[in-house]
């Protein structure tokens, strides 16, 4: 379990919580520096974690990507284990193209390529700079079931494996032919009148109504390495909607083809 950390503010709040809740209060956190960096940041999240994780500062230059693909290569016990990076976003006003302009969309990009490795965006839409003093009490699953294929499964097994999870379902958008038996967890089915965006947008609204609940929503992505690039519209549909919506975090993760 990483934290990416490129300030402390309600985004890194956001993942601090996140990162303790699945990780049962271990991860590491890094930062590295950059144009407007905080140069109190060691010092303020020190005191904002009670000194566990110390935050790994890095050199002024450094490369982010290079950072976190040494941190996982670190991080990892066996070549087999699965890492999830935490990616705190924190955005002034809901702009897809300030967001696509920013290093953050770049190691997404990077690390969907990147064998065993899960990337969780916590994102948050404000001007506050520091964090608001209060998190979420509860955490709900869901993941995007498109079908029972092997994408779909390789996100439930990981879904399964996180603890800290208050409630952890399935959600399918239109009419299946396929029962719940064949992922092994309760599926909802939701409506599809138009827009998948509209309709997941629908359905994640109805848990967030909840204030004390945050909402990850779990995305089976097929990967094609040969042309680093997604395959799927339907996932860059769904990370398109779901980016600047509160108290949701969006877990990606890649299967390579």
């Amino acid at each position: 379990m990483l934290v990416f950390a490129e300030a402390l503010d309600v985004a890194a709040e956001g993942a601090v919580w996140y990162a303790r809740r699945i990780g049962e209060g271990e991860f590491s956190a890094v930062h590295v520096p950059g144009k407007a960096t905080d140069s109190g940041i060691y010092a303020r999240w020190f005191e904002f974690t009670g000194g566990e994780p110390r935050l790994d500062v890095r050199p002024p230059g450094s490369d982010p990507t290079k950072v976190v693909l040494g941190e996982i290569a670190r991080l990892r016990a066996a070549p087999d284990d699965v890492v999830t990076v935490v990616l705190p976003e924190q955005f002034r006003k809901r702009s897809l193209l300030a967001a696509a302009q920013r290093a953050q969309f770049r190691l997404k990009l990077r690390l969907l390529t990147e064998p065993n490795v899960v990337v969780a965006d916590v994102p948050a839409v404000t001007s506050e700079r520091r964090p608001e003093g209060h998190v979420p009490q509860r955490l709900v699953l869901r993941v995007v079931a498109g079908a029972p294929d092997a994408p779909t499964r390789r996100a439930v097994e990981y879904a399964q494996s996180l603890p800290g999870v208050d409630e952890l379902r399935g959600l399918y958008f239109g009419e299946r032919d396929w029962s719940d038996d064949e992922l092994g967890i309760p599926v909802d089915d939701a409506p599809l009148p138009g827009r998948l965006g509209d309709a997941i947008l629908t359905e994640v609204r109805k848990l967030t109504a909840d204030p004390q609940a945050a909402v990850n929503i779990i995305l089976p992505e097929r990967i094609d390495t040969g042309l680093h690039r997604l395959r799927s519209r339907r996932a860059i549909a769904i990370k398109r909607c779901l980016l600047f919506e509160p108290h949701v975090i969006l877990s990606s993760v890649p299967t390579q083809a």
